[in-house]
């Protein structure tokens, strides 16, 4: 069988062509002769994020981002699918993680955060989507807060410059001399023969002076132990109560002799009783004056005994 020249010029183009679209998508990472399965899933911005990107799973590429398109009904909505050669089963509630851009070039790559619902997501199947925070947006506050730092720097170091002038610096200098005053006066007191070495010292002989009289102290507050309770034994309080009424009767009898009550309070009160005592008195001794000049009118002495009358 004899091919013509323009059927050999067919084969050849259909060749070529085979070849391109699996040389293409060889490229891309897509086996065109090994069957994948389809997944979906949406964002709200896909910025950095290009077709053939790659798909990872705990660090292993096991797919490719093969399809990016709007969704019509709403295009805020972006729809991706990715292509993964690899047979794995996804559990439930598995979600795609749009990671952030690379530094150098932006592009951005998808990880597989695998779910941990019961069963598992077939082909065709429209994913969990999540977003990884961009470098930028962190990088953003950041850099405003180191800004608002250098400036708060600046203007501290602004009013310190105003603040230090000439005579501040020298009363700053003054200050830390007296200070450094102060301190090798305090250091001199310290040492042994300074005044807060001497204390110290002296502190420490009185400690060793209680120590050695610790028996006598012992027997002091034993002492006064002992005199506690003999005072508890006495019933201190039936003692009180009975002075008590002793005062309180004394009391009642002052005031009956201040009345005049009675023979004491007549004899304090009363006039009339002092002034007869004192009469009486008065002839008692004129009575025993005229006893001793005059005995005779008094006593008779006879030596023959009396005569009857």
């Amino acid at each position: 069988m004899k091919f013509t020249r323009e059927f050999k010029i067919g084969i050849v183009a259909v060749v070529a062509v085979a070849l391109a679209i699996w040389g293409i998508n060889y490229l891309k990472g897509i086996n065109i002769f090994k069957s994948t399965d389809k997944y979906y899933v949406v964002y709200g911005n896909v910025k950095g994020l290009v077709e053939n990107a790659p798909v990872f799973m705990n660090g292993f590429k096991v797919g490719n981002v093969d399809q990016i398109i709007f969704d019509r009904n709403n295009i805020n909505r972006i729809v991706v699918r990715i292509s993964m050669q690899e047979k794995m089963k996804l559990p439930v509630n598995t979600s795609l993680l749009l990671k952030g851009g690379n530094i150098i070039s932006g592009t951005k790559d998808i990880d597989i955060i695998p779910g941990n619902g019961d069963g598992f997501h077939e082909s065709g199947d429209t994913l969990l989507a999540s977003v990884q925070m961009e470098i930028t947006e962190l990088i953003d506050p950041l850099k405003a807060k180191i800004e608002s730092v250098v400036t708060a720097i600046d203007t501290v170091m602004t009013s310190l410059s105003e603040l230090m002038d000439t005579k501040t610096r020298k009363e700053l200098k003054t200050t830390i001399a007296n200070l450094n005053g102060t301190l090798s006066t305090l250091r001199s007191s310290m040492q042994s023969s300074g005044t807060i070495g001497s204390t110290l010292q002296n502190f420490s002989l009185i400690s060793e002076n209680l120590k050695k009289s610790n028996d006598e102290i012992t027997a002091i507050l034993s002492n006064f132990s002992a005199v506690s309770d003999s005072l508890k034994e006495a019933n201190l309080k039936s003692l009180i109560l009975h002075a008590s009424e002793t005062f309180a009767k004394t009391s009642e009898l002052f005031a009956s002799i201040n009345n005049g009550e009675g023979t004491a309070g007549q004899l304090m009160m009363n006039d009339s009783v002092y002034n007869n005592l004192n009469n009486a008195l008065s002839s008692l001794d004129a009575l025993l004056i005229d006893l001793r000049e005059h005995p005779k009118r008094y006593v008779h002495i006879s030596v023959f005994g009396r005569k009857d009358k």
